[in-house]
């Protein structure tokens, strides 16, 4: 079994992107700590999540009263190479001193132990809910510098992009299968695509204008994504029909006219959606209303996620399949 603790910036969002890109068939959330069996062969992508902090392998659970004992009847020299550290997660009598002797014990047994309390091959923690003790072997943290790739930060701005975790985290609930295209049909400056770029993923980008397609380009390059995996074409989405494994932040405004004007573009792009499409609409939109007329009967709404930006707006991040 595996822990994930996820960001707390919006849980249903961080649980089903760790649940579409690692295949989770069952998971318990409990606060911010996700519990599950990642598959084997899905265990290398954890480095392409947004929104997980942490992962663990939970090496056993035992009652609090059994934590010493089990902690030194446990094989821990299996996992050792150099060193260890303990770290407890969770509020306890005990402190991490206390428990790590316990483990000096299981691996004394086999080595001359010794411990690193800054950069540990071997690094242990322990998480106390009320009765149980989690004991989990560290594998991975997130240091992903999404901060850094923000709109400003980028050769050319577009005023409206989507912060790039949140762009990383809905590539990764679409998870396309190997070698297919991403594709975005409102592409505007390329922030969703740069980061299915920087996961070596392929993708299509469109947009009607001209130098917006230039400005994407420009972005790409930037950030050295390899040319082979992509295609930036100037072209009407509402024109291309059979759009599938879809990636879009569709565009928006505020005025009563433009929302007028959205509702026909809206309209227009969604009887064209085929597959499995990541969404992003304003909520100032009906769109349960656009999603029911123009949605082809073939495909299902599974979910919609609210995600605050601000006062006047909260994206709608509706999952398609």
């Amino acid at each position: 079994m595996h822990l994930l603790i996820l960001s707390g910036e919006n849980l249903e969002l961080a649980k089903i992107e760790a649940e579409s890109l690692l295949g989770l068939e069952s998971t318990s959330l409990v606060n911010e700590q996700l519990y599950c069996t990642i598959p084997t062969e899905n265990i290398n992508k954890i480095s392409r999540l947004a929104y997980t902090k942490k992962v663990y392998e939970i090496a056993y659970i035992t009652n609090i009263n059994n934590l010493e004992s089990s902690l030194e009847a446990y094989p821990w020299i299996n996992n050792y190479k150099k060193n260890f550290c303990i770290r407890l997660e969770s509020n306890s009598q005990r402190n991490e001193k206390y428990y790590a002797k316990f483990v000096w014990k299981s691996l004394e047994k086999h080595v001359t132990p010794k411990v690193n309390l800054e950069n540990s091959d071997l690094l242990i923690e322990i998480f106390i809910h009320e009765d149980a003790a989690i004991v989990c072997r560290f594998i991975y943290e997130n240091f992903e510098d999404f901060e850094s790739r923000k709109a400003h930060f980028r050769p050319v701005l577009h005023p409206t992009a989507m912060h790039p975790k949140m762009a990383r985290g809905l590539v990764n609930i679409l998870n396309p299968k190997p070698k297919e295209f991403i594709i975005d049909p409102f592409c505007g400056a390329c922030g969703i695509l740069t980061e299915a770029g920087l996961m070596n993923l392929k993708f299509k980008g469109y947009d009607i204008d001209k130098k917006i397609i230039s400005d994407a380009k420009t972005n790409l390059q930037h950030y050295t994504i390899n040319s082979k995996n992509y295609k930036i074409i100037k072209k009407d989405s509402t024109t291309i029909k059979k759009l599938k494994n879809i990636v879009t932040d569709l565009p928006y405004g505020l005025s009563s006219k433009k929302s007028e004007e959205l509702n026909k573009l809206y309209s227009k792009f969604l009887k064209n959606v085929s597959g499995n499409a990541v969404i992003v609409m304003p909520d100032f939109i009906n769109y349960k209303k656009l999603l029911k007329e123009n949605l082809s009967k073939r495909l299902k709404v599974v979910k919609i996620i609210d995600y605050y930006v601000h006062k006047s707006l909260t994206r709608k991040i509706i999952i398609i399949k």
